[in-house]
């Protein structure tokens, strides 16, 4: 059915199949980008969360650890001798020597704490705290002490008792500790996240509150609200929608407060170029649209209306009726050739034939050279992360691979020499590196030529050849940094380029079978490449010229290009 349709409407077919197909590529690409970016933002701010949780955990540990064992320490030990009792000024020493190691701890921890001692059965008391004058009261250890830490009047507050199991009966306790340090310690550590994540931290308790940090604004309270309505687990994340703007929110319970630590992105912010791309791609299709109906219209009423009528002079002339005219109004090419079309009537049929023939063979001998010179996949692989590097904004890296890869596909094109220069093959050879470096970042390349080997002629396209196998065998199998060194000398009118690879290496038995292959005749099993390489400098240059492989003592494979200076007659 396809067959029968002419070709205006074919053409008009096929443009709408591509453009549905299009916009259906475009459309499933662009919501998996949104569906990856999104899932990156989320793992990103769980693990943003996760660090400061960390960080905080760690200096809370510090505290508590250090309450847990200063009842331990010699002079605490001292202060609650008996004998002191009558040798009050023995006690105010010892007293005075505990407080200094509690000043030297504070010294030297991360965060300034306040740390009291209570002695209940001397009712005596020792703090940090030298703005205030703390006295020992009976009726303050009455009840059993809270095993976690306890949040008080802008502080965060922990006890440990001497025995631990007088944590029930405080007032039995030798020694009773309470660390606590003010609320100022998390809002500098907000303060420093969201400088360095460039998000909105802050803490959240179902019946304290929250702690925020110093520049936090009212959407917290939204978020807090949002808190309250969920079943907040030990952690997690969710999606929610405040004041018209997508938030992700993520949470993680603290072990030792009892709090949350909470941090929330705009979703909509992050991916807002991925909608600007996308928004700019919508509206170039409607004026591509647009602009292809008045093609098509223009195309129909001058090229589809005469080509019809030639159609049907066509057909009456092949039955043999070569009486046939045809008129036409308009003064363009169609005039010319309708005019013509009697003279050419008996001949027409034969030229068309042969024409077709010579552009389907010329067609097909142009698409085999294009074809042998041109790796799809690299050219697919270097547009693709052009369109990555202008979509993140990178200009350098688009205009980079853009010139490079000109200067590659300007040089390898080229047929009107057979012979070219060891300069002009080293520059298109460094285009080539300068695109796979720009791909892989983990490769790194050295070229080292003398001068005077520059000017020496060699068939084109004799190192490309070899720097891509080592780069796609050699190198990218890796997942280390790799480097390419290519270096050349000159010995008795012997030239040699020699192209080294740290990469993957071969085997005894590889490297072997590699070297047999450049001898035997080209099958459908070797790669073409290297074989064409050796070929044409042995039949260029005589005995000795070709490719040489060894190991490398880097780990990679060492090929040497070698060559005479005389051509062989």
């Amino acid at each position: 059915m396809f067959a029968r349709l002419n070709v205006f409407t074919k053409i008009t077919l096929l443009f709408i199949v591509l453009l549905v197909l299009v916009l259906f590529l475009y459309t499933y690409s662009n919501r998996e980008s949104v569906r990856v970016i999104e899932h990156e933002i989320q793992n990103n701010s769980m693990n943003h969360l996760s660090t400061f949780a960390d960080s905080v955990e760690s200096n809370i540990y510090q505290l508590s650890l250090y309450g847990m064992s200063i009842g331990q320490d010699s002079s605490i030990q001292e202060y609650q001798r008996p004998d002191y009792k009558d040798n009050p000024y023995e006690r105010v020493k010892v007293g005075s020597a505990i407080l200094e190691k509690l000043n030297l701890y504070n010294a030297a921890s991360k965060w300034h704490s306040t740390i009291t001692l209570y002695f209940p059965r001397l009712q005596k008391v020792i703090s940090t705290d030298y703005y205030a004058s703390i006295p020992y009261r009976e009726d303050e250890f009455t009840k059993p002490l809270s095993k976690s830490w306890t949040y008080t009047l802008n502080q965060f507050e922990w006890y440990t008792t001497d025995p631990t199991t007088a944590s029930i009966k405080p007032d039995k306790a030798r020694l009773i500790t309470k660390i606590s340090f003010p609320v100022r310690h998390l809002t500098a550590m907000l303060d420093q996240n969201k400088l360095n994540n460039k998000g909105d931290p802050f803490m959240f308790h179902p019946e304290l509150g929250l702690i925020s940090n110093s520049s936090g604004n009212d959407t917290l309270k939204a978020v807090q609200g949002k808190l309250r309505e969920m079943d907040l687990q030990g952690k997690g994340g969710f999606t929610t929608n405040l004041d018209h703007t997508e938030y992700y929110v993520s949470y993680i319970q603290s072990g030792s407060l009892g709090w949350y630590y909470v941090d929330y992105v705009p979703m909509q912010q992050i991916l807002r170029p991925i909608t600007s791309s996308r928004n700019l791609f919508f509206a170039s299709i409607t004026v591509l649209i647009a602009m292809s109906v008045v093609v098509l219209y223009v195309l129909y009423r001058s090229v589809q209306l005469p080509l019809l009528q030639l159609v049907k002079g066509t057909n009456r002339l092949s039955t043999g009726d070569f009486s046939v005219r045809l008129q036409h109004s308009s003064r363009n090419e169609f005039s010319l050739l309708f005019a013509r079309f009697n003279i050419m009537a008996q001949r027409i049929q034969e030229l068309i034939e042969n024409v077709y023939e010579e552009q389907l063979r010329r067609r097909e001998a142009t698409l085999k050279q294009l074809q042998s010179q041109i790796n799809p996949h690299f050219l697919y692989n270097c547009l693709f992360y052009i369109k990555n590097m202008a979509r993140m904004k990178n200009e350098k890296a688009v205009v980079a691979m853009a010139l490079n890869l000109g200067e590659y596909y300007r040089y390898i094109t080229r047929s009107e020499k057979d012979q070219a220069t060891v300069k002009e093959e080293l520059t298109m050879v460094k285009n080539y590196l300068e695109i796979q470096s720009l791909r892989l970042e983990r490769m790194h390349f050295t070229i080292d030529v003398p001068d005077d080997i520059l000017d020496k002629t060699v068939p084109r396209l004799t190192l490309q050849p070899i720097v891509e196998n080592a780069i796609i065998h050699g190198i990218e199998p890796r997942s280390e940094d790799g480097h390419i060194t290519i270096f050349a000398d000159c010995k008795d009118d012997k030239y040699k380029i020699t192209v080294e690879d740290s990469g993957l290496g071969m085997t005894d038995e590889q490297l072997n079978q590699l070297k047999s292959n450049l001898l035997k005749p080209l099958d459908e099993h070797m790669g073409c490449g290297t074989w064409n390489v050796h070929q044409r400098l042995y039949f260029l240059y005589g005995d000795g010229a070709g490719l040489h492989y060894e190991h490398s003592p880097t780990g990679g494979v060492k090929v040497s290009i070698t060559w005479h200076d005389n051509i062989k007659e």
